[in-house]
């Protein structure tokens, strides 16, 4: 079959850069920028091997439309509320359809010297600080859709922890989007930057305020200091008619710690590139994630995590659970320098197939290029364990029941890297809908489930 290259031009015809007066030289230099290697890069087919599996032909023919600060209009704090976690006190910044809404974010009880802010605020007051940044962890891989992000982003999220500052509140910022009947467009820009000895807790959620298509284009920068730590979840609830493109691009200095947890239930095609530098000596790094699709949703997963230096460590644990004719995508790939000696570098990707129709596909790669390692990766597809289901069934447990617990169970070590109860909380109840079980009480739940922060 051959798959004719897209005009990469018409799929952003629709878009435009933000104009505004008072935008400062070097974001419109980056955006133009950004544009001009867009232009370059070709719109991603199956030839592509980075794309190799997950074929964006039907997206390619469709262009579209910027979302506008109206789309804001007629929202009320009631159609936002239940999507924020409202047991965990946290600093929370509210965006729809890319654009910051002040009106429902939670910002005033911040220290006087940490700053949370959307990416224009920050940009105001801080343009050299945020310039240093910008764009400097941008990987190869996800090209297109990251040029696209740089050319047509039109708002973000800017966290910047001081040195030797423990962040004992966590931080959320939710993502929602509202559709019509056109495919909008949403693109979010992020930079996170840990000072040394500091630590934080970052949740980004992306969710739909109703069943409309969305297309969603987020890219997350990551720079953790010196001895600093960052626990980074991130959860993808789109609904299934929106498609997702999202990076999260990190780099780690020395002895400092990155956790990174990826959900992913929503959306009718997402793809998510999570890429990890680690640069300075006892760096560690831990990527979790998980994909559970359904009827005929796409998940495709790309992690790259490359050690530049010795001693440092890493882990990484993604699971697929895949149901009716759903796809699963796991591309994962190792990196090890020459000079990265003593690296400990482990990856493993499990998918649980519960349909005849269900697919997924594993790429698990190592490239090592020091001697004095010790590294590891696997794969594995199976369907649920006959044994197990037996066992349960003659205790008297319903054959539905003792499906959606296995699976649960399978779910449950990636769920648990996220610290936050609340979260967990939130995470919980929407897998138990996805995998069929009744929810039962917030009290059954706690019997089984620590909520505790």
């Amino acid at each position: 079959m051959t798959h004719r290259a897209p005009d990469t031009k018409h799929f952003y015809q629709n878009l435009w850069m933000p104009t505004s007066g008072d935008q400062m030289t070097f974001l419109k230099n980056f955006r133009e920028e950004s544009l001009k290697k867009l232009e370059k890069t070709p719109f991603p087919t199956l030839k592509h091997e980075e794309w190799k599996y997950t074929d964006l032909t039907d997206l390619s023919t469709q262009a579209p439309i910027q979302s506008t600060l109206s789309d804001l209009d007629g929202l009320t704090p009631e159609a936002v509320y239940p999507y924020t976690f409202n047991q965990m006190k946290s600093h929370v910044l509210v965006f729809v359809n890319g654009y910051y809404a002040p009106r429902f974010s939670t910002t005033h009880d911040l220290p006087i010297d940490m700053c949370v802010e959307s990416f224009a605020e920050a940009t105001q007051k801080d343009p050299d600080g945020i310039k240093a940044y910008l764009g400097k962890t941008d990987k190869k891989g996800n090209d297109y859709f990251s040029y696209l992000n740089g050319a047509f982003f039109t708002d973000g999220a800017v966290i910047r922890i001081p040195e030797n500052y423990q962040c004992e509140r966590p931080i959320h910022l939710l993502y929602l989007t509202v559709g019509n009947e056109n495919l909008r467009y949403s693109a979010i820009r992020n930079i996170i930057l840990m000072g040394a000895g500091s630590s934080a807790t970052v949740v980004e959620t992306y969710d739909s305020l109703d069943r409309k298509p969305v297309l969603t284009n987020a890219v997350t920068e990551v720079f953790v200091g010196e001895n600093a730590g960052l626990r980074h979840h991130i959860l993808q609830l789109q609904n299934e008619k929106s498609l997702f493109f999202g990076s999260t691009n990190s780099t780690l200095l020395r002895d400092s710690r990155y956790l990174n947890t990826w959900v992913s239930l929503g959306s009718r095609l997402s793809r998510k590139d999570v890429d990890a530098d680690l640069t300075g000596p006892g760096s560690n790094c831990q990527l979790y994630g998980l994909y559970a699709g359904r009827d005929g949703q796409l998940m495709d997963n790309r992690t790259v995590i490359t050690h530049h230096t010795p001693h440092a460590t890493s882990n990484q644990v993604y699971k697929g659970i895949l149901d009716d004719e759903s796809r699963g995508v796991f591309n994962g790939k190792i990196l090890v320098a020459q000079d990265a000696q003593k690296t400990e570098a482990h990856q493993l990707n499990r998918n649980l197939i519960l349909s005849d129709k269900a697919h997924a596909d594993s790429k698990p790669q190592l490239k090592i290029f020091a001697d004095d390692v010790k590294c590891s990766h696997g794969a594995t597809v199976g369907q649920l364990d006959k044994t197990a289901m037996f066992y349960l069934q003659s205790r008297g447990i319903a054959k539905e029941v003792a499906r959606s617990m296995l699976t649960f169970a399978f779910a449950n070590d990636v769920v648990d890297s996220i610290i936050l109860g609340s979260v967990r909380f939130f995470l919980y109840k929407r897998l138990y809908n996805r995998f069929g079980r009744d929810w039962g009480s917030a009290e059954d739940f706690e019997s089984l489930h620590t909520m505790k922060e």
